[in-house]
């Protein structure tokens, strides 16, 4: 099967520090691109692209696989999705007043 070309596109942009959240991919990759090569739906990776906690592992690795980039660096997206900016993993409480 012959990648998305998009794909090269992307990874230069994750290299480049441009994408910086797991979301952000998808402004240069149809999610539906991606479901298909994933094996999933578009409603599941919908679903995913809002709650990347949801992903498995082995997705992350696969998703890493199509972009040919590192499999932490995917991580570190989902993750700096996940948690925003905050090190140490912990989530950021949204109701805190200043």
């Amino acid at each position: 099967m012959e990648r998305d070309p998009r794909y090269k596109a992307v990874k230069i942009l994750i290299e480049g520090k441009h994408i910086t959240e797991f979301k952000e991919i998808f402004t240069h990759v149809p999610k539906t691109i991606m479901a298909h090569d994933l094996g999933t739906n578009n409603n599941r990776m919908t679903r995913l692209i809002a709650h990347v906690d949801q992903f498995t592992l082995g997705e992350l690795y696969k998703i890493s696989d199509l972009l040919d980039v590192d499999y932490k660096t995917i991580f570190t997206l989902a993750h700096t999705q996940h948690f925003g900016n905050d090190k140490r993993g912990g989530k950021r409480n949204l109701n805190r007043q200043t």
